[in-house]
């Protein structure tokens, strides 16, 4: 797995607002300074193993699946984006 901070990666999911796909998602990354080293597959998938972010696996498929923040994913968003602005 690549070093992106799970922060960074939920924010590019959410504001591909579930239009992008595994693709879209590592170059919109790379785009915003995200050093990635292999592909960005085994991290969204770890995100969605912690319900994070969920995969839509309904066609188009594109380059990958298209993936969606949950509202766990948005409430930890939201959480950490009000406690750093105390």
């Amino acid at each position: 797995m690549n070093t992106i901070p799970t922060r960074s990666i939920l924010e590019v999911v959410r504001d591909g607002a579930g239009r992008w796909d595994t693709r879209s998602i590592d170059l919109e990354l790379g785009k915003r300074g995200a050093h990635i080293e292999t592909g960005i597959l085994a991290d969204l998938r770890h995100l969605a193993d912690q319900q994070l972010i969920r995969e839509d696996d309904t066609e188009p498929r594109g380059t990958g699946p298209r993936w969606h923040l949950t509202e766990l994913g948005a409430a930890w968003l939201d959480h950490g984006t009000s406690s750093g602005s105390s």
